[in-house]
C-alpha cells in the first residue's frame, strides 16, 4: 500500500477516529459496535466499505446450534412420551392398550411406536408389556439429557440430534459470526485520512472545517440508479384493458358467486343431469352432503324441470340442480342476470375466475378467468352476433376465424380461434345463439347471443406468449422486464 494520502468518507472517519482513540483493531461487529458506539448493522455497511479500499477485513464465520422447540419445551416439562409410558409400566411390567391411551392420550401412539421400534415394549393381543426395564429408563433419559443439554445451547450427538430433528423436538439453527479487523493501524489510516464530502454545508463553512476536507469528485459519466417503482401486473392490465373494451361497447359489468348451483351452471344452459361435463372429471364439487336451497327459484326449477323432462326424455332430479360447485363457466353469472329479466336491448358482460379438473400445460390451467358476453333483443341475429366477437378481435389486434360448432345450450353454434406467435390457430372461445330452451328457461322472450372467452389464452394471443404459465410465473426479474403493451 501506498505512503499516499486515504480518501474516506465522514461515517469511515468517523470509525478510524474512534478505534484509533479506543486501541480497537479486531473483534465481532457487536464488540465493535459497543466500543465505537455505532449501531451494529450501519458499522457493517462501514466495515464493508473500509474493506473495499483494502483498509479492513470482514470475516464470516458460520456455525450450525441445535435449539429446542416449543414441542421439546413442553416435553421436557410434562415429560416425553416414551418416558411417561416407561413410568406407567414400571412395576407393573405391563397394562392394557386401553388404560395406556386413557392415560396418554394422542401420545400414547407415538410412545409405543418409539418403544417397541427399540425392542423396549412389546404389543400381544392389546397389552402393552415393558421387555427391559433398565434399558428403557437408560434411554428416555439419554433423550432428556439431549433435550437438556439443546435447551443450554450445548452439542448434542448428530445421530440424536437428527432423530430429535424428525420428532420435531429441536431445529437447527445457521447462526453467523462476523470479525472485523484493520489491515493497519487506525492511528496510521487517521493520520492519512483526508475526508471526502458531497457537499458544502454551513456547519463546515461556519467552523472552518472546509480547510481540511475534500468535496468528492462526480463521476458524469455514472449511471443513475435503476429505480423499480409499483406497477399493476400486466395480467392484471390486460383484464382492465378488456373491462375498457367492453365499456366502450356499450355492455355492463355483472357479477355472480364462485361456488354456484348447478342449476345455473348447467340446467337452466339445457345442459342434461347426465351429460359427461359434470362428473367430477370436469367439475370441482364442494363437499358431499352440502346443497344449496332451490326454494328461491321456485318457478325457475319447475320451468327447468319441465323443459328438461319433454327435451331430453328423463325425469329431472332437483337434488342434482342443488349441488354446490366451484362454476366451470361464467355463463352461469350471465344466466343470473338474464333471469332478473332485463328490458332489451340488453348487453352485459363479466371477467371473472373458473374452475376445472384440468392438468396444468403451455394452454390449459385448473383455475383461469373468463369474458363472458350476452347480448339482446327482439331483432337480434347471428350476424350480430359475429359482428361483435369480430369488433373486440379487431380492438385487441388480433385475427380471427370461425369454425362451426355444437354447445348443448346455443345453436347455431361457433368456435373462434386467433393465431398465436408461429402461426398456431388456437381455439379461444365459443359462441352462439341461445336455444329456445334456455330463454324459454330464464323467462326471456327476445333473442340472446352469448360467448365465453379463454382471457389467459387471450393475454397470450395479445402479448406474443406461447406458454400460458408465463402469466402466473414467480420470475420477479421476467415481471419487471415485461414490456407491457396496453
Amino acid at each position: 500500500m501506498d505512503k499516499g494520502p486515504l480518501r474516506l468518507s465522514e461515517s469511515e472517519y468517523r470509525v478510524i477516529e474512534r478505534a484509533a482513540d479506543k486501541g480497537f483493531r479486531r473483534g465481532s461487529i457487536s464488540e465493535a459496535s459497543k466500543i465505537l458506539g455505532i449501531e451494529e448493522q450501519a458499522l457493517h455497511s462501514i466495515f464493508r466499505l473500509l474493506e473495499s479500499k483494502g483498509l479492513a477485513r470482514v470475516i464470516v464465520e458460520e456455525e450450525s446450534r441445535i435449539q429446542l422447540t416449543s414441542r421439546g419445551e413442553e416435553a421436557l416439562t410434562k415429560g416425553l412420551p416414551e418416558e411417561r409410558l416407561v413410568g406407567l409400566l414400571r412395576g407393573r411390567r405391563e397394562a392394557s392398550i386401553d388404560y395406556v391411551r386413557r392415560e396418554l392420550g394422542r401420545e400414547a401412539g407415538i410412545a409405543i411406536g418409539l418403544l417397541r421400534r427399540e425392542g423396549l415394549v412389546v404389543v400381544e393381543r392389546g397389552i402393552v408389556r415393558l421387555v427391559d426395564e433398565d434399558r428403557a429408563l437408560e434411554r428416555v433419559s439419554r433423550t432428556r439429557l439431549s433435550l437438556e443439554k439443546a435447551r443450554r445451547g450445548e452439542a448434542i450427538e448428530a445421530e440424536e440430534a437428527s432423530t430429535l430433528k424428525s420428532r420435531g423436538l429441536v431445529r437447527e439453527e445457521k447462526i453467523r459470526r462476523y470479525l472485523v479487523e484493520f489491515t493497519m493501524d487506525p492511528r496510521d489510516i487517521k493520520s492519512r485520512a483526508v475526508v471526502e464530502v458531497g457537499k458544502l454545508n454551513s456547519s463546515l463553512l461556519r467552523e472552518g472545517r472546509w480547510r481540511n476536507i475534500v468535496l468528492r469528485r462526480y463521476d458524469v459519466k455514472a449511471e443513475p440508479p435503476r429505480v423499480l417503482p409499483a406497477r399493476t401486473h400486466f395480467l392484471a392490465e390486460f383484464i382492465e384493458l378488456l373491462r375498457d373494451i367492453m365499456r366502450e361497447l356499450g355492455f355492463k359489468e355483472v357479477q355472480g358467486p364462485l361456488v354456484e348451483l348447478e342449476l345455473f351452471n348447467f340446467d337452466v344452459l339445457f345442459q342434461a343431469q347426465d351429460h359427461p361435463a359434470r362428473e367430477i372429471h370436469d367439475t370441482l364439487r364442494v363437499k358431499e352432503g352440502l346443497a344449496g336451497d332451490l326454494g328461491k327459484y321456485g318457478d325457475l326449477a319447475e320451468r327447468v324441470s319441465r323443459i328438461h323432462e319433454r327435451g331430453w326424455r328423463y325425469k329431472w332430479d332437483p337434488r342434482v340442480a342443488s349441488r354446490l360447485i366451484l362454476r366451470s363457466q361464467t355463463t352461469a353469472v350471465t344466466a343470473r342476470f338474464l333471469h332478473t329479466r332485463p328490458d332489451p336491448p340488453v348487453r352485459a358482460f363479466t371477467i371473472d375466475r373458473v374452475f376445472r379438473y384440468d392438468p396444468v400445460g403451455p394452454t390449459r390451467l385448473p383455475e383461469f378467468h373468463q369474458l363472458d358476453g350476452i347480448e339482446g333483443d327482439y331483432d337480434y341475429s347471428f350476424r350480430d352476433l359475429l359482428g361483435i366477437l369480430s369488433n373486440i378481435a379487431e380492438r385487441l389486434g388480433l385475427q380471427v376465424k370461425f369454425k362451426p360448432a355444437y354447445f348443448p345450450f346455443t345453436e347455431p353454434s361457433v368456435e373462434g380461434y386467433v393465431r398465436f406467435p408461429g402461426g398456431r390457430w388456437v381455439e379461444l372461445f365459443g359462441a352462439g345463439i341461445f336455444r329456445p330452451e334456455v330463454t324459454e328457461a330464464l323467462g326471456v322472450d327476445y333473442t340472446v347471443g352469448a360467448w365465453g372467452m379463454g382471457v389467459e389464452r387471450l393475454a397470450l394471443a395479445f402479448y406474443g406468449l406461447s406458454d400460458i404459465r408465463v402469466l402466473y410465473t414467480q420470475d420477479i426479474d421476467f415481471i419487471r422486464s415485461f414490456r407491457v403493451v396496453v
